[in-house]
């Protein structure tokens, strides 16, 4: 599922690592991440398996940011749900155990970040209720 989320998303961004190799590094990171984030790792199930999966971040700070106040929020830093089991509603499932979580956490925001280029995950995320809140624009020189 992890290369599988990887190719889709080298096609749409040249500069996201091959997915070939992706593998047991990319968990351990996770696992890492989630760990000094406050986070989770959520895991959908069905008859078949494992559908998607989720790891978010309770505590990210803003106070790095130059030109913001001090304050906390929530990171869905990863979520990916298998082709098959796609608009049967595990991605909305794995996104609001996230914002569950985070009200447990008394975050009032919550951040996901999408490639620009990924349509029809911004899509899903429109329709989930996440907008457009800062943007990063670049130019090939």
């Amino acid at each position: 599922m992890l290369r599988d989320l990887q190719a889709h998303e080298f096609r749409i961004y040249d500069r996201t690592r091959p997915p070939e190799t992706m593998g047991p590094w990319y968990i351990d990171r996770l696992k890492q991440t989630t760990g000094e984030g406050r986070g989770h790792i959520l895991v959908a199930e069905g008859d078949t398996g494992i559908l998607g999966y989720a790891s978010m971040l309770t505590r990210v700070s803003a106070e790095d940011e130059r030109d913001e106040i001090p304050y906390t929020y929530a990171y869905v830093d990863d979520l990916g749900v298998l082709a098959s089991a796609r608009s049967r509603g595990v991605g909305a499932a794995l996104l609001d155990a996230c914002e569950a979580i985070a009200r447990e956490a008394e975050q009032r925001w919550i951040r996901l970040g999408v490639l620009a280029g990924n349509e029809r995950a911004r899509s899903f995320y429109a329709r989930q209720g996440y907008g457009e809140v800062l943007l990063t624009l670049e130019k090939r020189l």
